[in-house]
């Protein structure tokens, strides 16, 4: 499982990309997960910050944050940050 895309909170307030360092070693994949603040429309508006993890913890972060009412939004939305 690669943990990649846009997940929103379940009050619409914030969103979070995933998305895999593309300079990370392929035996050591990094994946970023940056914060955004969610405009009126539910797109990306405001760029909060940026964490860099390796694979487990972006997939635990992930499936907690599904597990806990976050959705994927299927519509992508641009590059990543």
């Amino acid at each position: 499982m690669n943990p990649e895309g846009w997940l929103i909170e379940p009050k619409g307030k914030w969103l979070l990309l995933f998305h895999k360092d593309p300079v990370s070693l392929q035996k050591l994949p990094q994946y970023y997960i940056d914060k955004w603040d969610v405009s009126p429309i539910y797109t990306p508006l405001t760029f909060i910050n940026r964490r860099k993890v390796g694979l487990e913890p972006a997939i635990e972060t992930w499936t907690e944050l599904l597990g806990n009412g976050w959705k994927k939004i299927e519509h992508q939305f641009g590059e990543v940050a």
